[in-house]
């Protein structure tokens, strides 16, 4: 069901810019050799020992794939209703048996991480969405009896996303409180290490320029007089 998140973008962007700074203080954490603090409080979820997501949305995914599969699409009105009402529920039962069961598998596999919540939560959304159209459609189209099954599956996904944000939103704050405890830690341990005066950086003295070397003259060469000739010669 590949459909756009829709709703609660801020807390979207508020949960992704939690992932940031904690994967950010994280790694000065490593550098700086720091350490949560004694009194720091680890991940809600690690204390209690979560419901796996799965948990939290099996039920009521179980409940919307027996509702859809009792549907009875060839008793409701003729007409774009009731054929786009069609559409949808396959949309649905496809999702259900291709998409969401690795997505549940990847979020059980790494309780209380957001990356792998966001996924899920988008895909829950989406299914919402669609079943919302499909419980409506049932209204004008559908017999009473199925767009009463319809509603209740609606309310029971109702209440499956509402568990799913508030785990999304324990974890977040666990992340935050998290990010909270390491930027405490750097800080301590940083207040804490030794003064070390910065080397005072020597000028640098440019070294003394070379005299030229003196140049030796030649001596001149002397002109040799012509000797006169004798006057007995």
């Amino acid at each position: 069901m590949d459909r756009p998140l829709t709703g609660r973008n801020s807390q979207t962007v508020r949960i992704a810019l939690a992932i940031s700074i904690a994967a950010i203080y994280a790694t000065l954490s490593v550098s700086c050799a720091g350490q949560l603090p004694a009194n720091a409080t680890p991940p809600r979820d690690a204390i209690a020992g979560p419901r796996p997501v799965s948990g939290l949305l099996q039920p009521s995914l179980d409940t919307v794939r027996r509702t859809l599969d009792a549907v009875r699409i060839d008793k409701w009105k003729k007409g774009s209703v009731r054929d786009e009402a069609s559409v949808n529920i396959d949309s649905i039962r496809n999702d259900l048996r291709t998409n969401i069961p690795p997505l549940l598998e990847q979020a059980d596999a790494a309780p209380g991480t957001v990356s792998k919540l966001l996924p899920v939560s988008s895909h829950i959304d989406a299914l919402y969405d669609v079943l919302l159209r499909i419980s409506e459609a049932s209204r004008v189209a559908g017999p009473d009896d199925q767009a009463a099954q319809l509603q209740q599956a609606l309310l029971s996904m109702s209440k499956a996303r509402l568990a799913l944000n508030d785990r999304m939103q324990g974890s977040a704050d666990a992340l935050e409180k998290q990010v909270a405890d390491l930027h405490a830690a750097i800080q301590q341990q940083a207040a804490q290490r030794p003064f070390v005066p910065a080397p005072v950086a020597l000028p640098c003295v440019p070294p003394p320029a070379k005299k030229p070397a003196a140049k030796t003259r030649k001596p001149a060469a002397t002109a040799t007089t012509p000797a006169k000739p004798s006057p007995n010669q």
